[in-house]
Order: structure tokens, then sequence, then C-alpha cells
């Protein structure tokens, strides 16, 4: 697809305007706290001197497959984004779960939003239109 045709402009256009919409709304809405038990998991053992001991390691696998992902993205940078988001997210969610507290979720949801950012330019890129989801 051409971004120059008038329909995909069209369209590029109402999720622009969507995407302003919802960013407005947004920024008038109050800050939402974040329930305290939300922090408070199931394991909280100390293995090998690593609180909450698995709740980190299960992060391993996010980083194995933001490695392999990466090595195997070359040429498309929206995928290279979504694998380096997906290692991010292994990172970060350790982080966060070696001490769990509203200060450190932000650490845990960063990269995920980076991820999902690269799922929604690659969703653009194959049903709107390939320069703008570039």
């Amino acid at each position: 697809m051409m971004l120059e045709s008038p329909e995909n402009i069209r369209r590029v256009l109402a999720f622009l305007a969507l995407m302003a919409a919802s960013l407005v709304g947004l920024l008038l809405l109050p800050p939402i706290n974040q329930d305290q038990n939300y922090h408070d998991f199931a394991d909280q053992r100390t293995i090998i001197g690593i609180p909450h001991f698995w709740n980190v390691v299960s992060n391993l696998p996010f980083i194995a497959v933001g490695v392999a992902g990466i090595r195997h993205s070359h040429r498309d940078p929206a995928i290279f984004v979504l694998f380096l988001g997906i290692l991010m997210t292994g990172f970060g969610s350790s982080y966060y779960h070696l001490d769990p507290n509203d200060h450190t979720l932000f650490w845990d949801r960063l990269p995920m939003s980076i991820s999902f950012m690269a799922i929604l330019a690659l969703a653009i890129e194959e049903r709107l239109d390939a320069k703008a989801g570039a």
C-alpha cells in the first residue's frame, strides 16, 4: 500500500485522531493508585540469596527469547524493537520482582510498553500502510 492513496491517508488520519483523543482523555484523568496488595506475591522465599527467587528467575526465558529474536531480526526495525522490548522485559521484571514496590513496578511495565508499541507498529504496517507503520 502507498500512503499517497486517499483511502490510506484517511485511515492514517483517523487513527492519529483516535490516538490524540485517547491521549487527551488520559491527561484529564487523575493518577490511578496501585493497590499495595498487588506486590504481595505467592512466592516469598529467598533461595541462594535471591528474594522472591522463582518470580525473578522465571524472567530468564524473556531474556533468552529477546536475544534469539534480536539475532534474527536484522531486516525489520519493528521486529528488532519488539525483541529488544522482550529482552528488556526480562531484566525489568527481574528487577521489579527482586523488590516489588511502586517504584520498581515502572521498570517492569516500561519494556512491555515498548514491545506493545512495536506490535502496534507492525499491525499498522500490515493493515493500514507500510510507510505509516515504519
